[in-house]
């Protein structure tokens, strides 16, 4: 390694870098949030922005499974940096050889999936989801290198880079009058940024030939387990318009348009900057393995106030601040919106739960866990009730059952949850 880290003995990261991070993932927030703020005033109708958040929803379902990838490289770096034991592929290698497979299936499948999300757009916006998933698997393994490496100050660039390069790009073809196709060119090339930081950066470079803990069967194993995984919690998290619209008439989805705002709007604030600290949060419980899950309660005690109060904010105001920014076709009640903004809460615990599954090695939970979820929120979604009751029952049940999984599963002989 090039530098030590900022981070005292036995902290996972030091206050300088902590600040740099919170900085990162703040871009990242503000740029994705911005992006989704702008669509309604920059769509010719309804209809169009229904068509551009259901391809925005699937492109980062797609980045979520990748997100496996930098999850596992974090945890793959943090324990041959504490173990010294250097045995299986190099990181970088392996998370892009995943990542660039994950996106040719896609491609390849692209005739029989488009047709069910994107209904009459046809295999254009299929096919550019691949296009920014081979971005990302440059991305996912930059990022879980630099986390685990402790190379916090080019990791919150990168992160807070990439989501700020999506900004310039969608927003810059939405002024120009480049509409959908345009936005979805620039959505899905801005996750090629990493390139770049891996050409001008040493560290980046230095952090992605660290070679794996685990031999090479053995990594790509974990990888798969984790994009597994982490792909069932994208679909709660921002690919949920997915599962919505598969299992929604064409003609009730072309005016969800206000729904799916919503969706975006409540999630965001909490779940874009966990997402961002998800490298930490991987290498505390790595660090901490020894408490298991008492280990996530200093981030829960955080995570749950948050969430709370952010769901008494979203049932007074939210429906006021929703009109503001889409205009006054988009009405969502107040109530909807306090219930979905502690569904995102949820959605965070399980996030947390999942990832000291996967600092403690206990890949089979930690899928079991988000599969349980995905399964019980889809079979909400079938019942025969509006899309709005559907949206938030199936958001509400699915995390609390993956929690459930978990906990239980994580929980000591003889001891209390």
């Amino acid at each position: 390694m090039n530098e030590p880290t900022a981070a005292t003995p036995g902290a996972t990261i030091g206050g300088a870098d902590a600040r740099r991070v919170a900085i990162g993932a703040a871009v990242a927030a503000v740029s994705s949030t911005l992006v989704v703020l702008a669509s309604p005033r920059l769509s010719a109708s309804a209809a169009d922005n229904t068509v551009f958040l259901t391809y925005w929803s699937a492109l980062f379902a797609g980045f979520g499974v990748l997100t496996g990838v930098s999850v596992e490289t974090t945890r793959a770096v943090t324990s041959a940096r504490g173990t010294g034991r250097e045995i299986g592929p190099r990181v970088g290698v392996a998370g892009l050889a995943f990542g660039l497979g994950f996106a040719a299936l896609l491609a390849v499948g692209a005739p029989w999936w488009s047709g069910a999300v994107f209904k009459a757009e046809g295999i254009r916006p299929a096919l550019l989801v691949a296009l920014g998933c081979a971005g990302c698997a440059v991305h996912a393994a930059t990022t879980g290198a630099l986390a685990g490496a402790g190379r916090w100050r080019v990791y919150s660039r990168l992160v807070g880079g990439e989501s700020a390069m999506r900004l310039l790009l969608v927003v810059g073809a939405g002024l120009a009058g480049v509409a959908l196709v345009g936005w979805e060119i620039g959505a899905a090339l801005a996750a090629s940024t990493a390139v770049g930081f891996l050409l001008f950066s040493r560290d980046a470079r230095g952090a992605v030939v660290v070679r794996a803990d685990v031999p090479t069967g053995s990594y790509l194993r974990r990888l798969l387990a984790a994009s597994v995984s982490s792909g069932a919690s994208a679909v709660l998290v921002i690919g949920f318009p997915v599962l919505l619209a598969a299992t929604s008439n064409d003609e009730a989805y072309a005016l969800a348009a206000p729904l799916l705002l919503a969706l975006t709007l409540t999630r965001a604030p909490l779940m874009i900057p966990l997402n961002a600290f998800q490298g930490v949060a991987v290498s505390h419980f790595v660090q901490h393995r020894d408490r298991g899950p008492a280990a996530l309660l200093p981030i829960a005690r955080i995570v749950l106030p948050v969430g709370v109060t952010g769901g008494l904010a979203a049932w007074l105001i939210g429906p006021t601040l929703l009109r503001w920014i889409g205009g006054p076709d988009y009405h969502v009640g107040g109530v909807t919106l306090g219930l979905l903004t502690l569904a995102a809460t949820g959605l965070a615990m399980v996030t947390l739960t999942g990832a000291v599954c996967q600092a403690l090695a206990r890949h089979g939970v930690f899928v079991a866990g988000w599969l349980a979820a995905v399964a019980v929120a889809v079979g909400v979604l079938l019942l025969p009730y509006g899309l709005e009751a559907r949206t938030v029952a199936a958001l509400l049940a699915g995390p609390l059952v993956g929690i459930a999984v978990h906990l239980t599963a994580l929980r000591p002989r003889g001891g209390s949850a």
